[in-house]
């Protein structure tokens, strides 16, 4: 039987920090949408202001444990980095990220009452303005899902989703039921097929920071390839890289020209990074957050951390191998720090923004701003639809085209053939000498995939054309959590791997295996206490146990 819960309470209690009090009343005094104009404005907060970049990062195989002697962590930390359901509260926790999100969609669907209101959708602008709120709407819903649900299935219609909200709440407390990743994804696509026809710039003061075509186009290619629908993804992504898919990509080497700048805001390289005139920025979006010094030169001293042994062994030199480079081929150096409890790989990717609330007392909150969708994702996940047809040969052209540019490797010739060698050269991590899967700390770029659909052998063609997407993906995203959701989709189990002083891999506390309950964020503490069904956890007797692998 499916439980239902009122989500007022979690839409309405949304304020500028992690709120512990909510809401009790409807907001009556709301504003009206009766006017082009209001519903423009009234769009703007359907964007979300929160992000889920602090959880999924940590939570991925993007960071290992630097051991306990390592003092620089909180709980919020140690918490998603332990898959753990989390009880503290911070502007980046998942119960803010929660409310957020249903904000926004609590404001489309104002939006989208105002415009039926007004008599429907009839002219051109709007027509805009819904197909931005449909997006707005079924963007804030996919995001929920991937999160707090497990990865789509298509062979599982039963799996837990979110609730999927498209009236505004007219009553205090209703109750909204728990649908299906099934039922969720059918509804996000509805949204999205329905305003893409219509998506337009015309109103748009700065259109990077809305739903203009190209993110609305970005947007479908992800959410195709996670729903398994690979010709939308080519369809779309064809849309938005032309002809000349080069020039929708981030020009990294001259991000490499820039000085490092003598704060930790690691300013100009960040502030170039979110520049709205930027082809390869499709979509940008602003949030109460601390990632720009999370992965930064002010706070490399973490805990958890991007340590050079992923460098080496993962994510930077371990790619550059296919080309027969290191971490110094590649078009934008990798930041490394060393030192008493400093043991980090990082790029410079977002900026670290601080508003004063009140500049005598120097407190107020942390900002910045970050990259929802690029040109560069868009041309990976092509790369990534037609390697799952089998396409092979656009999917290589592809992968050239995005090697050349991240890398000085200009005039490197990428084919299936190349892939498929250097892919078998490698061992897969975590594997003994024999083959045993697990039975070692040692790690490597290639991880086993057990994803829920059929791709061919390992060692194939395809799959090791996959691999080297779902690598490049990771390079390409390092430090904005999105490493995880590839994680879920394939079925890629990690280890909670703790380092030893001399910066290598000393023991394993912790596994997440391929079907692990923890591979969806808990539903946040006070939605579940209001009787929202919660993510299952791992039994009792199983909860806590430790697989623990030494050199």
């Amino acid at each position: 039987m499916k439980k239902y819960i009122g989500l007022a309470s979690v839409v309405l209690g949304l304020g500028l920090t992690s709120c512990d009090s909510f809401l009790d009343t409807l907001p009556d005094n709301r504003t009206e949408a009766n006017t082009e104009e209001k519903i423009q404005k009234l769009l703007v907060s359907a964007y979300p202001t929160h992000d889920h970049m602090l959880f999924t990062e940590y939570g991925s195989d993007n960071v290992d444990d630097m051991g306990a002697n390592n003092p620089n962590t909180d709980r919020l930390l140690d918490e998603v980095y332990a898959w753990k359901d989390v009880t503290e509260t911070d502007n980046q926790d998942p119960e803010t990220y929660w409310q957020d999100l249903y904000q926004c969609i609590e404001t489309a669907n104002m939006a989208l009452e105002g415009i039926e209101a007004m008599g429907g959708a009839t002219t051109p602008s709007l027509r805009e303005l819904e197909a931005e709120a449909l997006l707005c709407r079924a963007y804030a819903h996919f995001m929920l899902c991937n999160v707090f649900a497990m990865h789509y299935d298509a062979n599982n219609s039963k799996a837990m989703g979110i609730s999927y909200v498209t009236e505004t709440e007219k009553e205090l407390n209703p109750k909204y039921e728990r649908e299906t990743v099934h039922e969720n994804y059918a509804h996000i696509a509805q949204d999205l097929e329905k305003a893409l026809p219509n998506v337009g710039d015309s109103y748009y003061k700065i259109p990077k920071y809305h739903f203009n075509k190209n993110a609305a186009y970005a947007f479908a290619t992800r959410f195709y390839l996670y729903y398994e629908k690979y010709d939308k993804v080519i369809e779309y992504a064809n849309k938005v890289l032309g002809t000349n898919p080069a020039s929708m990509l981030r020009d990294w080497a001259t991000l490499n020209t820039m000085p490092d700048g003598s704060d930790f805001q690691q300013s100009p390289t960040t502030n170039h990074v979110i520049e709205a005139t930027l082809n390869c920025n499709l979509l940008l979006l602003t949030s109460y957050s601390g990632q720009g010094i999370y992965f930064g030169g002010f706070s490399t001293g973490h805990r958890y951390s991007h340590c050079e042994y992923i460098g080496q062994n993962e994510t930077i030199s371990a790619l550059a191998g296919l080309w027969g480079g290191d971490y110094t081929s590649f078009a934008m150096q990798v930041k490394r720090y060393s030192g008493s409890n400093m043991n980090a790989w990082s790029q410079w990717r977002m900026p670290y923004l601080f508003e004063y609330t009140d500049p005598v007392a120097q407190i107020g909150y942390r900002h910045t701003v970050y990259n929802a969708f690029t040109g560069d994702e868009v041309l990976l996940n092509r790369a990534e639809a037609y390697t799952m047809l089998n396409d092979t040969l656009k999917a290589a052209a592809d992968l050239q085209i995005w090697v050349r540019n991240t890398s000085t490797q200009k005039n490197f010739v990428l084919t299936p053939q190349v892939v498929r060698e250097f892919m078998n050269g490698i061992p897969y991590a975590y594997d003994d000498k024999t083959g045993v899967q697990k039975a070692a700390l040692t790690s490597s770029l290639k991880k086993h995939l057990n994803p829920k659909f059929t791709i061919d052998a390992e060692g194939s063609t395809q799959e090791s054309m996959i691999q080297l997407v779902l690598a490049c993906r990771r390079y390409e995203t390092l430090h904005e959590g999105k490493r995880w959701f590839d994680i879920k989709r394939w079925g890629i189990e990690i280890p909670r791997r703790v380092m030893n002083a001399s910066g290598t891999p000393d023991h394993i506390d912790d596994w997440l295996t391929v079907d692990d309950p923890r591979r969806a964020v808990q539903i946040p503490q006070k939605v579940r206490e209001a009787g929202y069904t919660p993510n299952p956890r791992p039994s009792a007797e199983n909860a806590g146990e430790s697989v623990v692998f030494h050199l």
